[in-house]
């Protein structure tokens, strides 16, 4: 058997320093402990609030020196996403799916333009006096959201008929004949299957007994709509005159927002009715000042410039194509070498411009006016030039331009068709100057410029 060695007693500091000693490590090792999760914790809400930060606070647009956070562009981007997924037949739980992901993607830059628009639309108002009671947001929604189920038979008429007048006299007797028919018996679906498969010229009713389905506004020409909102539930429309020709229109049911599929798809997106009204609201402000301007847009006689014009694609990669990016570069490279080679401007336009009205033309475009041309660098640059002159190659994100500058007048009388485009374009004109004036300044990457 071995023999046990007694171990020595410690004495009592010897103890006393053990301990003390066993002590102060474990106090270190608390400390560093402590460090560590103290650092591990400020990482992560560090990390919490930089995430915060960037999706809710962090600027996405200045305006006047004013922030817009992201958080109202990805509201705004959640918004006009979810209307596309109803329009486009999207199911719930597919808003992912990488077949519509580049659909998706251009709804990132129409919701920054969304916003933009906005501030300046606020910003209008203010100056300009315009107030819009609740009562006229109510109005506003129920006249947007609302639907109403209809059919039709449609008789159509001939432009290229020898004599159109006494083709459309025809049209509308033969369509005034089917009301009177209908009115006898509005109800009765043997009677409009007949008549429709018989007379109606819209192929996609005509075998449905003239079935149009639920629809909005916007959907019909503003002719059908007009008349669908005047008619009462069942009653039986006098001939409505469109460019397809005469309809005969019965509206067999009303249904109002809160069953538009749109409205509904909203609202489980965890959007409410003030936030589409909210939206209403703009709509409204927009078509104040779009009357505003057209208003004051037309000033004839004015100050004009008779243009060329050679456009081409803006060159950017699609779908992976750089090929086509390629040639595109090539294009823009050859139209300014041949151009600064002194190649006559006209046929520079033959040759590539990719814009069919005016190619064949040489890239003549006729008389310009202010108003009638969007992009203000442009517009300002073709006012400066002297006739005969050539202007810098204007970039944007979908036409690459130059002008050339034929002849001017100060003073030149407006045709009718100048008065039109002016006016059309009288809203779009205002918007890029309210964005310049207003130091508009994007800060979302890759939508930084329009």
């Amino acid at each position: 058997m071995a023999r046990r060695i007694p171990l020595p007693r410690l004495t009592r500091r010897q103890r006393l320093a053990r301990w003390q000693r066993e002590r102060r490590q474990q106090a270190l090792y608390v400390v560093v402990f402590s460090g560590i999760l103290f650092f591990v914790v400020g990482l992560v809400a560090w990390a919490a609030s930089d995430k915060y930060y960037t999706d809710n606070l962090k600027p996405a647009l200045r305006f006047d020196g004013r922030v817009v956070p992201t958080r109202d562009y990805k509201s705004e981007l959640k918004y006009e996403l979810t209307r596309f997924y109803v329009e486009f037949g999207v199911p719930a739980g597919y808003e992912n799916d990488p077949q519509i992901a580049q659909q998706k993607a251009s709804y990132e830059r129409s919701s920054l333009d969304a916003i933009e628009e906005r501030a300046i639309l606020d910003s209008a108002a203010t100056t300009e006096g315009i107030t819009v009671t609740p009562d006229a947001v109510d109005a506003r929604y129920q006249d947007d959201w609302s639907q109403f189920r209809s059919r039709h038979i449609l008789i159509q008429t001939n432009k290229d008929a020898a004599d159109p007048a006494v083709d459309a006299s025809n049209a509308l007797a033969k369509a005034t004949a089917i009301r009177d028919q209908l009115r006898a018996d509005p109800n009765n679906q043997t009677l409009w299957n007949q008549l429709a498969k018989d007379n109606s010229d819209d192929p996609g009713s005509k075998d449905s007994g003239g079935e149009l389905g639920w629809v909005g506004k916007g959907q019909f020409v503003k002719q059908f709509e007009d008349a669908a909102k005047a008619l009462a539930v069942g009653a039986i429309s006098d001939p409505v005159k469109s460019d397809f020709g005469y309809h005969i229109i019965q509206v067999e049911e009303r249904r109002g927002p809160e069953q538009n599929d749109v409205v509904k798809r909203w609202l489980a997106s965890g959007f409410t009715v003030d936030d589409i009204k909210t939206h209403t609201r703009y709509d409204i402000v927009r078509d104040e000042i779009t009357k505003r301007r057209q208003d004051q847009a037309v000033v004839s006689p004015t100050a004009q410039v008779h243009l060329a014009m050679i456009q081409v694609a803006t060159p950017k990669p699609a779908g992976g194509d750089f090929q086509a990016l390629t040639d595109q570069l090539q294009k823009i490279a050859n139209i300014n070498k041949e151009l600064d080679a002194g190649t006559d401007f006209a046929e520079v336009a033959k040759k590539y411009s990719e814009d069919t009205d005016s190619k064949d033309k040489g890239g003549d475009l006729g008389w310009i006016a202010r108003g009638m041309l969007t992009d203000l660098a442009a517009e300002n640059e073709a006012f400066s030039l002297d006739a005969g002159a050539r202007s810098q190659q204007h970039n944007g994100l979908v036409n690459t331009i130059w002008y050339k500058v034929i002849e001017k007048s100060a003073s030149r009388d407006l045709e009718d068709a100048q008065k039109t485009k002016i006016k059309d374009t009288a809203y779009q004109y205002w918007l890029s100057q309210q964005k310049k004036a207003h130091d508009v300044l994007r800060l979302i990457p890759g939508l930084e410029f329009e």
